[in-house]
């Protein structure tokens, strides 16, 4: 028990008592032997004695009083008494000083000494270059790629599963933190293997009915195929339909309107669509608006073979036998059934899954038997900008030129419940453990999936052995790093999106950013990205230090080549990064969660084919290993190049003191916000809104980023304490995240995100200002423009808020 100075001083002053007796009462002495609870003539010490009540006992060292020495008597005595007693006095002052100064450092746990200490972990170039160094084995990456392209890998289905428990059980040999499986019960849908298989024909009803065409399922080169490969469009319902066709382009909104003004009837009738421009499944949706019974859709040669004759497998063109393969759900809510909450083990789930994918049945063919099928069509020539290179008359229908053929699609799909796997690895962060750089590609594929899904396995596992090298050199991150690797994400990001919801209290806290590898190598083009405009800044941070692999561009980084093949119109000086598409594994995170996402790639020259919406062989047979190594990355050059990209990205976020968030690009997305206010200022006056508000709040925004973008680069870090840091971090990860609401955009609860969102069109398209969109066309149809007000004014606060951010006057304070 620690004593103040007094207690030690009585304590002293006893002591002296015990040698200078004479003259001095010793009653109290006495007392106190009495009142102790120790023995007499037992040494104690001052731990096992009362805080102010030591009893001491002492000795009569003779009879004779000190007083009867002849040497102490008299006045001298006296005086020497006294100089005797002051010696004595000082000596125990000194020794209890001693004793005290002793008790606080040795006894007494001492407070550590607070003293300024710097930020103790940021980005390192040094680390970077070790990393890449390590990355550059093209063993590796064939190996990965023959491995993940061996077989079809449907998700729930036990190859699958088998493989996955492979993967857990190899990266738990690498030094990371964790290694788990999340797994969810899902809806997925499959062809109905069981039973006869869908099929696309024409019948002649004269003399007697027969089948005169069927559509081709089992080309030549399918032989010897894994037996889960059977062309369908998944969340396609089965069903029977026997009906004229029509031709409807591409199936957007404006080719149905198109069709009524040509006066051919949709309504009842089977629509063939080609693939491109939009997503399948709004144009499914379209085409069921419209009354369409059933929908069949095709990949026109114009767009999938450039119009050439040369195809695969001496070209990267599509070949007429092959088949794409997609989804046709248009609302991604995760699992159809338990929209809102993650499918774990006891959640009940809803009955209403059918609201989220198609009632008409949908069947996929080649250009091959689409020809066969124009051919037939009869009706008015359809409109010059229509046409394709299907080498026949484009017609609208409806029906056969020859009045005594019909056509029969008969679509036999089931949907199941299915356990789905994700696995997720973790590495520990040193100093901000709660904060997440996440890193996901995805596992199942329809087909071999040479592109999709092999060369983002690849990478990610890649950076796995990469950054496992690096703690068992004794580093570790600042930030967290998670490695996920997602199930069902064909099926319309369904693993990713169970996840998120399961974490979502724990990611809307602490992810900082996510970074998605879905099918990284489409072309041997160009780099491209993908992005939040808050990563602008690292995607061209981290290209500029990677050399190109193009020999026209040996001794060039990545961004020069990009910057001259994808010069951005705005801004000449930079290349161009296009917003995020609705439909892959970052869309829960940048939408639902409002963590900034990016979706680096190689791409092809999307210049020259604009309605080619990915690699041709994307979702068929075609794409395989030799694909790959054939046509896009012989030598894994681009897999190398894009996995060193993707790692430093990681460094950058997880390693740098202030998180390289770029505020200040805000200002691409508020000026296409005002763009599209402008274009609909009549429909928001009509509803009584002072729009000007919301432009004065976002002039204000723009200009407040503009400096808080210079005060995050002006920070002295050497001056700087990590309560400061996380205090400045905490703003930078708070900032996104005011834009989101969490109700939803309106008929579309999955989308919270009140500045961009996937366009309710076309999920591959993104809608600046999503609430305020759809709201207009209520307001402008049913005359109800109170959800137009309500949603403007959650635009107007969440500026607000974020200006308020922003403009804390932390930033001045340590700057």
């Amino acid at each position: 028990m620690p004593m103040n100075g007094k207690t030690l001083y009585q304590q002293n002053f006893r002591l002296i008592l015990l040698y200078f007796p004479t003259h001095l009462s010793c009653s109290c002495f006495t007392e106190c032997q009495q009142k102790g609870k120790y023995i007499a003539g037992k040494q104690v010490s001052r731990w096992e004695a009362d805080t102010d009540n030591v009893d001491i006992e002492y000795k009569n060292l003779d009879t004779q009083s000190i007083a009867s020495v002849p040497f102490f008597s008299g006045r001298k005595g006296c005086l020497l008494k006294i100089l005797f007693l002051l010696v004595f006095l000082s000596a125990g002052m000194i020794l209890g000083y001693m004793i005290r100064r002793n008790i606080h450092e040795t006894l007494i746990k001492q407070e550590p000494t607070v003293e300024h200490q710097g930020i103790k972990q940021t980005y390192n170039d040094l680390l970077r270059q070790k990393i890449q160094a390590d990355l550059n084995d093209t063993a590796n990456y064939k190996d990965h790629l023959n491995e993940m392209s061996r077989q079809v890998m449907l998700s729930g289905i036990g190859t699958t599963n088998k493989f996955i428990e492979y993967l857990i059980q190899f990266w738990s040999s690498f030094p990371l933190d964790s290694v788990k499986m999340k797994q969810y019960s899902v809806l997925l849908s499959y062809r109905n293997y069981t039973s006869k298989s869908s099929s696309i024909s024409v019948l002649s009803t004269m003399p007697n009915t027969s089948v005169v065409f069927q559509a081709h399922y089992n080309h030549d080169n399918m032989s010897g195929i894994h037996p889960d490969y059977i062309p369908f469009n998944a969340y396609s319902p089965s069903g029977f339909v026997r009906s004229k066709l029509i031709y409807a382009n591409y199936g957007c909104k404006k080719d149905f309107s198109r069709l009524k003004k040509l006066n051919v009837t949709v309504k009842k009738n089977v629509v063939l669509v080609k693939y491109g421009k939009i997503h399948p499944a709004n144009k499914v949706l379209h085409a069921q608006n419209e009354g369409a019974a059933g929908v069949i859709l095709y990949p026109d040669p114009a767009d999938y073979a450039n119009g050439q004759s040369i195809v695969y497998p001496k070209t990267w063109w599509l070949p007429g036998w092959a088949v794409p393969l997609s989804h046709v759900r248009y609302n991604l809510v995760g699992d159809p059934q338990t929209p809102g909450y993650p499918a774990i083990n006891g959640a009940p789930h809803t009955l209403s899954e059918n609201a989220n994918y198609p009632k008409i049945p949908v069947q996929p063919i080649g250009y091959d038997d689409a020809r066969y099928l124009m051919s037939q069509l009869g009706g008015q020539t359809a409109p010059a900008d229509w046409n394709g290179c299907l080498n026949v008359s484009y017609k609208t229908g409806p029906g056969f030129s020859d009045d005594s053929l019909q056509l029969e699609l008969d679509v036999n799909n089931v949907i199941e419940r299915r356990n789905i796997s994700n696995v997720i690895a973790v590495i520990d962060g040193k100093f901000e453990k709660d904060k997440f750089v996440i890193i996901g590609a995805h596992t199942d594929s329809w087909t071999k999936g040479g592109v999709d899904h092999a060369t983002g396995y690849s990478v990610i596992w890649e950076l796995a052995r990469g950054f496992s090298a690096l703690v068992r050199d004794g580093w570790r991150p600042r930030r967290t790093i998670m490695l996920a690797l997602w199930d069902a994400s064909k099926y319309g990001h369904i693993g990713s999106f169970e996840w998120v919801q399961e974490y979502e209290k724990m990611l809307g806290r602490g992810a900082v950013a996510y970074i998605n590898l879905d099918s990284v190598i489409r072309g041997n083009y160009s780099f491209h990205a993908e992005a939040n405009p808050l990563l602008y800044s690292i995607i061209k941070n981290s290209t500029q230090k990677v050399p190109c692999t193009d020999p026209d561009y040996y001794d060039k980084s990545v961004y020069d080549m990009w910057l001259e093949r994808f010069m951005d119109p705005g801004k000449p000086s930079q290349p161009k990064i296009n917003p995020l598409n609705g439909d892959s594994d970052h869309t829960p995170f940048e939408y639902y969660l409002g963590v900034p996402s990016v979706s680096p790639m190689y791409t092809f020259n999307s210049k020259i084919y604009p309605h080619l919406p990915t690699y041709p062989a994307f979702s068929t047979l075609e794409d395989d290993k030799e694909y790959v190594e054939t046509f896009l990355d012989k030598d894994t050059k681009l897999e190398q190049t894009v996995t060193k990209i993707v790692a430093d990205m990681v460094l950058l976020l997880a390693d740098s003191a202030v998180l390289p968030f770029d505020v200040q690009n805000y200002a691409q997305v508020f000026d296409r916000g005002k763009k599209f206010l402008r274009e609909n200022e009549a429909v928001i006056s009509s509803a009584n809104v002072d729009i000007n508000v919301l432009y004065s709040k976002i002039d204000i925004f723009i200009e407040a980023a503009k400096a808080f973008a210079f005060n995050v680069t002006s920070i002295n870090l050497d001056s700087l304490k990590e309560s400061d840091l996380y205090l400045i971090n905490d703003k930078l990860l708070e900032l996104p995240r005011i834009f989101i609401n969490y109700q939803g955009i309106p008929g579309y609860p999955q989308y919270r995100h009140l500045l961009l969102a996937p366009h309710a069109e076309n999920l591959w398209d993104d809608q600046i200002f999503p609430g305020i969109a759809v709201t207009i066309d209520q307001c402008q149809t049913n005359k109800d423009c109170d959800p137009l007000r309500h949603q403007i004014a959650l635009l107007i606060v969440s500026v607000h808020q974020a200006i308020e951010i922003i403009q804390d006057e932390i930033f001045i304070r340590n700057s």
